[in-house]
């Protein structure tokens, strides 16, 4: 009976000697429940033919996961906690994690004596780079990821929304949102569009050398007909590196101020000298627009100019007021809370967000109360027309008609296509 409990006690520890001895001797192996190469066949598939390239193994290749950070990506290369430490903090000499974003592509090599060499891709024409040294210290540099460009052109109709409509071409986010600013002064996209509406633009793409897309490139012109009226835009760059978006007669597109400080829903209440407040039921002035839109909404700055004036101010509740150019003062009024660092003699740019919308003071309900002054008398916003940008100048006047009329030229060659999405079959370099 003894011999027998002996050997039930010994057996089991004889068979875990064996199971230590004939285990690989890698400590990264037992405290990873992968190995390299199960992480390279789930996380790079295309690179599964050849893990190491110019004597560089791959051990990582992946993207940025939605709420995911840099360090978090590099935890599973199953390299130690102080390397990974070691490769952030030196990536934030050149770029700053927090701008990292979902889709981003990181890659981790190791060199034959071990160094390690960490790239990081974002959608942009550069990508950075942390190499270890001989001496286990981390640098990080820049480098242009090489490309070549192709002529993109696009146009579709106007169902529901310009943003509906193009998305369902398959028009990136990024693009479509720079199609509306450039015509951010000339068109309200939220109330002037209509059904049957159309839209036409051409862009770079930017290309790696394996044909992949790199990014979105500059859009060289576009076209918006609205309700039978065309909108023209023919981006131009003169000999002074002076650019902007121009019409075909070469006027820019930029006013002095935007066509609205929101998205919004609806205008609830306009400009008038006799109105009847809603909440105190007697008449008197409204000297401003309503715009009816959800609690949160950002709120944006119509023109560049100076913060003069944040805090609460009676029954317009959380107030901005900002003085601009030309004696223009604006105020935003009825906010829920202010923009991080708006202050008192802040400056601030058009479009930056600087509150949003809210119910704050004699309010009915969540919306923006806008004013405009013009040397000290308020104007009515949707009425006045303000001043445009400079136009092309007259020493470069010949040089943006040849640009003018390529770019047109591109534009109607879509219209003798069925395809709603064209690529065109060479680009000028001078593009």
């Amino acid at each position: 009976m003894k011999k027998i409990i002996l050997f039930i006690i010994i057996f089991p520890l004889i068979t875990l000697a064996l199971l230590h001895f004939s285990s690989p001797p890698s400590s990264r192996w037992l405290l990873s429940p992968k190995t390299p190469e199960s992480i390279i066949s789930e996380k790079a598939p295309q690179e599964l033919d050849s893990t190491t390239i110019n004597n560089l193994t791959l051990l990582l290749s992946t993207t940025i996961h939605h709420g995911e950070t840099i360090y978090e990506a590099l935890i599973s290369a199953d390299i130690s906690s102080q390397q990974t430490y070691s490769i952030t903090q030196a990536l934030k000499s050149i770029f700053n994690p927090r701008k990292s974003k979902p889709g981003d592509i990181l890659k981790l090599k190791e060199y034959p004596d071990g160094r390690l060499l960490f790239e990081y891709f974002p959608n942009s024409l550069k990508y950075y780079a942390v190499e270890e040294s001989k001496e286990g210290v981390f640098s990080a540099y820049e480098r242009e990821i090489p490309v070549h460009k192709v002529l993109m052109g696009a146009k579709t109709s106007i169902q529901s929304s310009v943003y509906e409509s193009m998305r369902k071409q398959k028009i990136e986010v990024d693009l479509i949102y720079r199609f509306a600013d450039i015509f951010a002064w000339e068109i309200d996209f939220l109330t002037d569009t209509r059904k049957g509406d159309a839209l036409k633009l051409i862009w770079e793409q930017h290309l790696s050398p394996e044909g992949k897309v790199v990014t979105q490139g500059r859009i060289l012109a576009a076209q918006y007909i609205n309700q039978g009226r065309i909108h023209t835009a023919i981006f131009f760059k003169d000999k002074e590196n002076h650019s902007d978006y121009y019409t075909s007669e070469g006027k820019s597109l930029r006013r002095s101020l935007l066509r609205s400080p929101l998205n919004y829903r609806r205008i609830s209440s306009g400009f008038s000298w006799n109105r009847l407040h809603p909440i105190l039921r007697i008449y008197r002035p409204h000297l401003g627009i309503d715009y009816a839109a959800p609690t949160g909404t950002p709120v944006w700055t119509v023109a560049e100019g100076t913060v003069t004036f944040v805090g609460w101010n009676g029954g317009y509740g959380r107030y901005i007021k900002i003085k601009h150019a030309q004696g223009i003062t604006t105020s935003y009024g009825h906010l829920s809370r202010y923009a991080k660092g708006i202050r008192k003699g802040v400056k601030v740019k058009q479009g930056q967000t600087i509150g949003y919308v809210g119910s704050t003071g004699l309010s009915t309900g969540p919306h923006l109360d806008f004013r405009i002054t013009q040397n000290g008398r308020f104007v009515n916003f949707l009425q006045t027309k303000f001043p445009t940008a400079s136009s092309v100048k007259p020493q470069y006047f010949d040089e943006f008609e040849r640009t003018s009329q390529k770019y047109l030229g591109y534009l109607s060659v879509l219209n003798e296509y069925s395809e709603n999405i064209y690529v065109f079959p060479t680009i000028d370099d001078s593009l």
